[in-house]
């Protein structure tokens, strides 16, 4: 009978040690399942944590916002193209000083020696050095540059309201299309001679147009 007691008392401590290990076992996996859940949620942010979700959102759209008014200002700030007026009193000098070989002439034709015929002269041509300085007879903007067999290299400035000034037989521009050259202002220097004018010699070839159309130099800046 003892022997019964004492088998049913053995019984009952390994139960209840087993119990134990068991429950200690459990324990201790949902310690590690609540450890690798809590490091997982540290990768989804909870609801409470999206504020500083929405304040990127807020931040990202301020800074949107402030590129695209930054973009606005200096847009702004950009000057729009210079709009040009032509005002006769303003064309101070004459592009080179020196003797006019050919006057202009559009009523009636004038003799040029190389070519040795009369014909009608758009523009007059006067006499200069080569190396001279050429310069923009008025405020004006650059608007062609040019190699011509008659005129050599040759820049067309407007000068506003339909008016042009053409500048002809220069060499080492110090100008670019696009450039505003203000009265005074130098475009290079006068060049060699074309052959179309040899015996005339070393010049500089000027015109001006209003709409397209000739109108005589002089009647701009004289003997200014």
């Amino acid at each position: 009978m003892k022997k019964q007691q004492i088998a049913a008392a053995a019984c009952l401590v390994a139960g209840a040690i087993g119990f134990a290990a068991v429950y200690s076992t459990q324990n201790h996996g949902n310690e590690e399942l609540a450890t690798e859940i809590s490091q997982t949620s540290s990768i989804v942010e909870p609801t409470e944590k999206k504020t500083p979700q929405k304040q990127t959102q807020k931040e990202d759209t301020e800074t949107k916002t402030g590129q695209e008014e930054s973009i606005e200002q200096n847009s702004n700030r950009q000057p729009a193209e210079q709009q040009l007026h032509f005002v006769p009193e303003n064309v101070t000098c004459w592009p080179v000083k020196g003797d006019v070989l050919l006057p202009f002439s559009m009523d009636k034709t004038v003799y040029f020696p190389t070519l040795d015929q009369y014909q009608y002269n758009r523009g007059m041509v006067i006499r200069a050095n080569e190396g001279d300085a050429v310069c923009s007879v008025t405020e004006g903007r650059i608007i062609d540059i040019y190699d011509s067999a008659e005129t050599g290299c040759t820049v067309v400035q407007d000068l506003g309201d339909g008016y042009t000034a053409t500048y002809g037989q220069l060499a080492n521009l110090t100008c670019s299309e696009g450039d505003v050259l203000a009265a005074g202002e130098t475009l290079g220097t006068v060049g060699k001679v074309t052959r179309y004018y040899t015996v005339e010699g070393t010049n500089v070839y000027f015109a001006m147009e209003q709409d397209g159309k000739p109108v005589n130099p002089m009647d701009y800046f004289g003997d200014k």
